[in-house]
């Protein structure tokens, strides 16, 4: 038997009905006797750190050495943005009779904010049974203004009011406690001012220098009266749209500065103000823009990056999947999870294939239900197939983020057990219930799915497993499969099977992930995130945002999630084929057809099909379009974002289809000097800008967002259109160098991760971990690492830097049969998202110490 894995930041299958034998058990000792020394091995590699990566400079690690942060003379000074991850506490004991905890009252950081920038606090207990609360204190370092404060167990942000040089303090009370400290987000609502004057959301848009007003004319007052006059009256003449005659609010389509704009809002608001003061006015009010809701409005949508990346705004113009099943062969779902309860095919279409009782986890083999129990009994799971299956169609209802295909049906059919993996032989069963064939359930659903996804595998060719997937063709059904996590060519099944659309991964800059499988069986690419990323300069890992569940506490609390593997790519595949089979049924050779002629993918990289994207990036207006569909004509541009180092430009094109009209493009940016703009670049065809940075006068060790707006109208329908691809400044200390702390480097037996043959230790140098075990017996081995903040003799727990290889909750096994080397993944700590039920911060599984 194999074993399959799954492909993501969460996993992929790891296809064997019983993981291999570890051979791990360490390098302990008994008596030898005669018997000749084991050979041994070495393992060497290194750990990345993401940029703006810092650590609390006085924590509870022993083997540490500290720096006071403990007033503000002692201030430790960290970027902007920054992932900084500390440990607070009000006392000093201990959690057992090994391992103890100082008192470290409270950190002072000090940072320069702009306006509208969040500083966010998540709080983690470091044991469980001692609570943690933690207040979260920002000031200005000149006092110019009271400070904010907020105090809470769980997640506390405060949103900086000014440009300013800011102290952060952060206190911890109710024994010790860990935490992630994220800054300079920018606020979700908006980068504006918070007008409350008229109690306008700071998300709203309205028409600069613009009102609507009714007048009581019969007190004798009359319009020439007002400071501006109608542009246009409405069903009575004292009602109408009302133009401010006003030097400060230039009219018309000129570029403007994000300053600029700020102050044409502010003063519309104020006239506006001015006016309902009146005794002549009855009302007024701003021309508040409304747009067409094919963007959906899940707040957390703006994090998922990855939908724009491949054109799903257009397309969702023109269908949402309405009508199509996908069925999900993964880890199970969370179906009560409030985002996916209502995408579920009904309950006797779905199964539970984990046949083995020992892997099960949920006390019995094979039955009808796939809910996720979660795959770990060490620590928390990973509700794989509830991240998957958010991608593929979470619902479109003002709540977490939004599927690719929101109105699609999922079909969830569980297949893998605990940590993350099931046999062939299960998912032989499973492939044939999805596309309903006789299998060992006895049944089969009352509709076959349309698409399969299956964002698992493993490496070795199995018979039984290609002939089931060569049946699901056969009968009409679309299977899509990640390509593998390994940055290998070696094939990997069931992607690599003739029929199967194999999957590669990109990251938020579309190119290829680090991770990612390539070679000669891989069909498309898509989004599957990299966490060495953040493009944007938000603080966040460029990840794939998805719908998730986090039981670190002991029950199941609804929640989001980023993720990384090629497993988050599958599905959005599977979900644009959804859309393709909404307009009509779309067959697995049509699939090929249109993948072979270009017109489901941009094509990137090498040109035509190359082994490292297939045939190019999944694009969704274009799949659409080849499935009839008549998506509205969209400008694109050569750059999905832009990133500064310096003082500096760059040049980027437009493609501007026939139907589209009054391109316009304009640069807004953060902080008091205007660094960002952009000229026409002399050719004076509306298809090339130059955008320039300008660093004079900025902070170093800031990061300054902004955005260029391309701005046009849609001839067929007169809709008024943006595309925003944003830009980021970063003016990087020389200095600082990303350090996540010091990490502590493991080898653990697969089938017990409390067993850890081996330790080893690591301090960060020019932004990584270079780290080399040797005296290592043969065997299998999973590769950790982590720090120890709050020395409570584990690492990966929340609020600790997790690494694991290759991708975090997707881990491989590891045969040293041979010395290797090469082995590069990445740490971090990771904040908060957002969740449905309690605000706890993502947790991972728990690695024992062996000693300090």
């Amino acid at each position: 038997m194999r074993s399959l894995s799954f492909t993501g930041k969460a996993f992929m299958l790891t296809l064997a009905t019983t993981l291999t034998a570890c051979g791990g058990g360490g390098g302990g000792g008994g008596d030898s006797g005669d018997t000749p020394a084991a050979l041994t091995y070495t393992l060497s590699g290194s750990i990345s750190i993401p940029s703006f990566t810092q650590v609390d400079s006085d924590s509870s690690d022993v083997s540490v050495g500290t720096t006071s942060n403990n007033s503000e003379s002692e201030a430790q000074i960290i970027s902007n943005p920054a992932i900084v991850g500390g440990y607070v506490s009000d006392s000093s004991g201990a959690y057992d009779g090994e391992h103890s905890y100082r008192r470290d009252l409270v950190d002072y950081y000090r940072v320069k904010l702009l306006a509208s920038q969040t500083v966010k606090l998540n709080a983690e207990a470091s044991a469980k049974g001692i609570a943690s609360t933690q207040r979260l204190t920002l000031s200005r370092v000149d006092g110019a203004t009271d400070p904010l404060v907020a105090t809470n167990i769980g997640v506390k942000t405060l949103t900086v009011p000014a440009d300013g040089d800011f102290y952060i303090k952060v206190e911890g009370f109710s024994g010790p406690s860990s935490y992630i400290l994220v800054v300079g987000e920018a606020a979700s609502s908006s980068a504006l001012n918070n007008y409350s004057a008229l109690s306008i959301p700071t998300q709203a848009e309205f028409a600069p220098g613009e009102a609507i007003i009714r007048y009581k004319a019969a007190k004798g007052y009359s319009a020439q009266a007002l400071p501006g006059y109608f542009l246009e009256r409405f069903g009575d003449a004292n009602t109408g749209l009302f133009r401010f005659d006003d030097a400060q609010i230039v009219q018309g389509p000129a570029l403007k500065s994000l300053a600029q704009k700020v102050d044409e809002r502010q003063r519309t608001i104020e006239l506006i103000e001015a006016l309902r003061q009146r005794p002549d006015i009855e009302f007024a009010e701003p021309n508040y823009i409304r747009k067409a809701l094919e963007t959906p409005s899940d707040p957390l949508y703006g994090l998922q990056w990855h939908y724009p990346l491949i054109s799903l705004p257009s397309a969702w113009d023109v269908t949402h999947g309405s009508g199509v099943v996908v069925a999900v062969l993964d880890t199970g779902v969370l179906l009560t999870h409030p985002d996916l309860s209502g995408r579920l095919v009904s309950a006797n279409d779905d199964f539970d294939f984990v046949s083995s009782l020992s892997s099960s986890l949920d006390g019995d083999g094979i039955d009808s239900d796939p809910t996720d129990p979660g795959d770990s009994v060490f620590g928390s799971s990973s509700f794989h197939g509830t991240h998957v299956a958010g991608t593929v169609a979470a619902a479109s209802n003002s709540i977490g983020g939004v599927g690719v295909a929101f109105e699609a049906k999922i079909m969830p059919i569980r297949v893998l057990g605990q940590g993350g993996s099931g046999s062939d032989a299960d998912l032989v069963q499973a492939i044939r219930f999805a596309a309903g064939l006789s299998n060992s359930s006895g049944t089969i659903p009352s509709r076959r799915a349309d698409i399969i996804n299956m964002s698992l595998g493993g490496a070795g060719f199995s018979t039984a497993l290609g002939v089931a997937v060569q049946d699901a063709l056969n009968a009409g059904v679309i299977v899509v499969a990640a390509a593998g996590n390994e940055n290998t060519s070696s094939p990997f099944y069931p992607a690599a099977y003739p029929g199967v659309i194999s999957v590669s991964a990109v990251g938020s800059d579309g190119l290829k992930a680090p991770y990612s499988n390539y070679g000669s069986t891989v069909d498309v690419a898509a989004p599957g995130g990299n966490f060495f990323l953040d493009l944007d300069g938000d603080g966040q890992q460029d990840g794939v945002l998805s719908t998730w569940g986090n039981d670190s506490s002991g029950s199941v609390q609804f929640a989001y999630s980023q993720m990384q593997g090629t497993s988050m790519a599958s599905p959005h595949v599977a979900g644009v084929f959804a859309l393709m089979e909404s307009l009509r049924d779309v067959t697995p050779s049509d699939i090929d057809s249109y993948l072979t002629n270009g017109e489901l993918s941009v094509d990137i990289g090498a040109t035509g099909r190359d082994d490292i994207y297939g045939y190019g990036l999944i694009d969704a207006a274009k799949a659409v379009t080849a499935a009839g569909g008549s998506p509205p004509p969209v400008v694109k541009a050569s750059a999905n974002n832009l990133k500064f180092t310096n003082t500096s430009s760059t040049v980027i094109t437009l493609s501007i289809p026939s139907g589209v009209s009054g391109v316009t493009v304009s640069t807004s940016a953060s902080g008091d000097v205007v660094w960002l703009s952009v000229d026409d670049n002399g050719d004076l065809d509306d298809s090339t800008y130059r955008i320039s940075a300008d660093a004079t006068g900025l902070d170093v060790g800031v990061s300054y967002p902004g955005e260029i707006t391309v701005d046009y109208v849609i001839d067929e329908s007169s809709k008024a259109v943006k595309l925003s691809i944003p830009a980021t400044l970063t003016l990087a200390d020389p200095n600082a160098k990303p350090d996540a702390g010091k990490h502590y480097i493991l080898l653990v037996n697969p089938e017990d991760i409390s067993d850890v043959p081996y330790q080893i230790s690591a301090t960060a140098s020019g932004g990584v971990y270079n780290f080399a075990f040797s005296g290592v017996e043969a065997g299998t081995y999973l590769l950790v690492a982590g720090t120890d903040l709050d020395n409570d003799g584990k690492i990966c727990d929340s609020g600790e830097a997790c690494a694991e290889y290759p991708v975090r909750n997707a881990l491989e096994t590891i045969e040293m049969n041979e010395s290797k080397s090469g082995f590069s993944f990445a740490t971090g700590f990771q904040g908060d998202i957002g969740s449905a039920g309690a605000g706890d911060s993502q947790a991972h599984k728990e690695y024992h110490l062996l000693n300090k």
